[in-house]
């Protein structure tokens, strides 16, 4: 059974993926969990203290990721790479950037900062692991890593946002392209 602190974590996480992070209360998440507001302000003082616990969580959790595949091909760590977003679109969320850019001037500053983390390691990881399947000849491109890598995640980003607009399957194709993209070698 999980904890009441986890259950907030993963429905207030679900809603900022799905409404964004100031269009929901801590009366959205009481209800959905049938507790009382008081319980959340017990775990999480402030909606900030929130919304920067979620993020550090998803930066663990790439962390993590990364660890566990750490002795794979690139070609399977670009596969792992692009499972993150595929979570969020078999959920039918848009990724956690995707949700929180557009209102980053708005957020608390340590929400900035933990965004701007998140970002910064994303493509960091990719950046490896492109310049990792290059060396090896797994990939080969012509742009340097960190634009392929910077491309790529805006592609992922914008196509999980354009597919929650049009539900037309524009981010399988897109995820297409990038295998495409780095032509990986069988």
């Amino acid at each position: 059974m999980r904890d009441t602190r986890t259950e907030i974590l993963e429905i207030g996480e679900m809603l900022i993926r799905t409404k964004g992070y100031h269009s929901f209360s801590y009366a959205d998440i009481a209800k959905t969990l049938s507790i009382k507001n008081a319980a959340i302000h017990y775990h999480f003082p402030g909606k900030s203290d929130l919304g920067t616990t979620i993020l550090q969580s998803l930066i663990n959790n790439v962390e993590l990721l990364k660890e566990t595949c750490k002795e794979y091909s690139a070609t399977d760590k670009l596969l792992r790479f692009i499972e993150i977003y595929d979570n969020s679109k078999m959920l039918d969320r848009v990724c956690i950037m995707g949700a929180l850019s557009p209102c980053i001037d708005t957020l608390p500053e340590q929400m900035q900062l933990k965004l701007k983390e998140i970002a910064e390691l994303l493509l960091k990881w990719l950046n490896d692991i492109l310049q990792e399947g290059k060396k090896n000849q797994e990939f080969h491109f012509n742009e340097n890593s960190i634009d392929k890598a910077n491309l790529i995640v805006s592609s992922l980003l914008a196509s999980l946002l354009l597919n929650k607009v049009l539900n037309n399957g524009v981010f399988e194709s897109i995820k297409q392209s990038i295998f495409e993209s780095v032509q990986i070698s069988k």
